[in-house]
Order: C-alpha cells, then sequence, then structure tokens
C-alpha cells in the first residue's frame, strides 16, 4: 500500500478506504479526528491545499472547523454554529463563506 503522505493518523484500514474513494472522486477535502482536542485535521488532499492556497503543513492539527479559513465576511454566528454541532456530534448544515489565504473569498 503507498504510503499517503499527510496522514498522522496510526494506520486504518478505513481511513485508508476513505482517502482512496474521495480522491478517485477528484474531490477537495480533509479528515478529522472528533477524538483529539479541537477535533484536529489528521489528512488533507492535494486538492484541499490548492483550493485554499494552504501546504499540507499548515493545514495539518488545525482545528476541523477551519477558522484559519474565515475573513472579514465570514458570519461568526454560523462559526459558532459549527462549533456547537461539532461539540454536540449534532448534524448541522451551515453556509460559511471560506477565504484562501491570498484573501480571495470562496
Amino acid at each position: 500500500m503507498p504510503v499517503r503522505r499527510g496522514h498522522v493518523a496510526p494506520q486504518n484500514t478505513y481511513l485508508d478506504t476513505i482517502i482512496r474513494k474521495f480522491e478517485g472522486q477528484s474531490r477537495k477535502f480533509l479528515i478529522a479526528n472528533a477524538q483529539m482536542e479541537n477535533c484536529a485535521i489528521i489528512y488533507c488532499n492535494d486538492g484541499f491545499c490548492e483550493l485554499f492556497g494552504y501546504s499540507r503543513v499548515e493545514v495539518m492539527q488545525r482545528p476541523c472547523t477551519c477558522d484559519f479559513l474565515t475573513g472579514p465576511n465570514t458570519p461568526r454566528s454560523a462559526m459558532s454554529r459549527l462549533a456547537q454541532a461539532l461539540l454536540g456530534a449534532e448534524e448541522c448544515k451551515v453556509d460559511i463563506l471560506y477565504y484562501r489565504k491570498d484573501g480571495v473569498n470562496h
């Protein structure tokens, strides 16, 4: 099995399966560990890094709320709802305006 660059979780067949499935669909994604403090990001693919202009090193181990992608027009209420949903392990749909590293919004 190939070495997963940027995969900081212990070897896990389930995670490897998810990564392979979504990589094959040309998706931009990250995976976080809900059992770690702040639900830390344990994997992000190249597409995610390219979309937001960050290197993998800059993304890994940050909170999965991606607060580092927020900007002046990102509603704080949306970020709060996302954080609350993660704390309570509840499903939540929130529209959040994220920004690239260079300040362009997505």
